[in-house]
């Protein structure tokens, strides 16, 4: 199994020092990186898979918000953690709202952030564990659909199924876009 991948968006050089200090020392088998901006750390995100992102909210040029929302449309299985500077009620819900997988409030206890981070991680892993073995039952459906077209006569069950996938595929997208 393959490391996982950790990035730190903090535009506070020794937080993000901190941050990025305490996860290589307590979580030896993720990569960790790290970004100051929210706009080069899209990019990254972009072209790399992350089992976690870890953002300070309050960015220049882009909130935590949007930041999350960003994230959600490039990759919606990352779970992405705001960091804010106090806890408050209705930004909290608005994270939530948008995506954030969780909000920790700082200064954040070396603790709480580490349980917070590996949290993110298996649900990252369990994810993308979901996502393979739906691919690979919708293979072994079609392989069988196929195999009973032929052994049966029934002509025709491969395309139903794939009409039934298309409607699931069109649902999927419906949910995604509410959300």
């Amino acid at each position: 199994m393959q490391p996982s991948r950790v990035l730190i968006i903090e535009d506070d050089p020794h937080l993000l020092d901190t941050l990025s200090s305490t996860l290589r020392l307590k979580l030896p088998h993720a990569h960790i990186d790290t970004a100051n901006t929210v706009l080069t750390s899209l990019e990254r995100i972009r072209s790399m898979d992350y089992a976690a992102v870890l953002c300070d909210a309050h960015q220049p040029r882009l909130e935590g918000i949007g930041f999350v929302r960003a994230v959600q449309k490039i990759h919606p299985e990352c779970p992405v953690l705001l960091l804010v500077e106090k806890h408050q009620e209705d930004l909290l819900r608005q994270a939530m709202e948008a995506g954030a997988y969780d909000v920790l409030v700082k200064p954040v206890e070396e603790s709480t952030l580490l349980f917070a981070v590996r949290r993110a991680i298996e649900v990252s892993r369990l994810r993308c564990r979901v996502k393979r073995e739906e691919a690979q039952f919708v293979a072994t459906v079609r392989r069988t659909m196929k195999d009973l077209e032929v052994l049966y006569g029934a002509y025709g069950l491969q395309s139903h199924f794939e009409a039934f996938m298309g409607s699931l595929d069109v649902e999927k997208a419906g949910l995604s876009t509410a959300g």
